[in-house]
């Protein structure tokens, strides 16, 4: 599920926060790099079962309305096309979903209120009146429902974020833009065949691979810090050393890292990453800095010989 990019963006992270912190605890700042890996995964699961969430809150209405006095036609025969969403319900029946949250403890059982309000939000929005304007349904139709549902409700939803926010420091707006993203990709690989085995993305693509590139990354930037500093220190003597961004300083350490010490990937691969990490992470100016100056260390690292590249199509970097 997690990718490489994000995979670079976590460990960047844990650099930042391990650089910046007085005790200098490596194994500690490990130790919280892999349970905010493991928490977004726990983030994809808790908002995977936000249908049935909604589904239960759209029952409780529907028999309450059915207990009027005067109850109207449309009380006492309610459109059930939202309650008998067929994805919500592969969702529900979904074994390993199921399991997971379970052993996970993961729930909203204690924010009935926040449910509420959600659905009130949905019930009011376009997406979902559309949806409603018709008691005919379809698998595709429902798809397409669940799909908007997390693609423009829930961002929306400014309550809900802020919630997640403060049950986990791992749930952030980034994590959420992540995460959802991973959840368009789950709901849209299912089909009106799927049935309550229907795969799941897991945490990691390749777990013993990437548990390793995460590991290797984060531990060989501090052991190689000296070296990466001096590096950078040379191809920046023009440069205020206080005028360079920190988060600059640490993208290009973990580049230096990656070009080094990391033979399969190849060169274009690492500057591409961190050049794009800069842009999101530091200042305007970021990338046409961390650029130049990455440019001129893998020059200086071809011409002394340090930069070897192993495998089909890597020999020249």
């Amino acid at each position: 599920m997690i990718s490489r990019r994000y995979l670079r963006i976590k460990t960047f992270q844990a650099i930042y926060a391990y650089f910046q912190s007085d005790d200098k605890n490596e194994l500690k700042c490990e130790n919280e790099l892999f349970l905010s890996l493991e928490r977004m995964h726990d983030l994809y699961l808790i908002l995977l079962t936000l249908g049935q969430e909604l589904i239960h809150q759209s029952k409780f209405k529907m028999e309450d309305a059915k207990k009027k006095r005067l109850p109207s036609d449309e009380d006492l025969n309610p459109n059930t096309k939202f309650v008998n969403n067929a994805v919500f319900a592969l969702l529900a029946e979904n074994n390993s979903l199921n399991e997971q949250v379970k052993n996970k403890k993961l729930t909203w059982h204690a924010d009935q209120e926040l449910m509420l309000k959600l659905f009130n939000f949905t019930r009011e929005h376009k997406v979902f009146q559309d949806y409603m304007s018709t008691r005919e349904a379809s698998f595709e139709e429902d798809q397409k429902f669940v799909v908007d549902f997390y693609k423009k409700i829930i961002p929306e939803f400014d309550l809900l974020i802020s919630e997640l926010e403060d049950k986990s420091i791992f749930w952030g707006y980034d994590e959420m833009d992540f995460i959802l993203s991973m959840i368009l990709k789950t709901i849209k690989k299912f089909d009106k065949n799927s049935d309550a085995s229907a795969s799941l993305l897991k945490l990691y693509r390749d777990e013993e691979e990437d548990i390793k590139f995460v590991k290797d990354l984060f531990r060989k930037t501090i052991a190689n810090d000296e070296e990466n500093t001096e590096l950078i220190g040379e191809k920046t003597k023009n440069w205020d050393v206080e005028r360079i961004a920190l988060v600059d300083v640490m993208l290009m350490k973990l580049a230096l890292t990656e070009l080094l010490y990391f033979k399969s990937i190849p060169v274009k691969v690492t500057l591409n990453e961190y050049i794009e990490l800069s842009k999101w992470y530091s200042t305007p100016k970021s990338k046409v800095f961390v650029n130049g100056v990455l440019d001129k260390l893998v020059a200086e690292l071809k011409t002394n010989g340090k930069l070897k590249k192993m495998g089909k199509g890597l020999i020249e970097g």
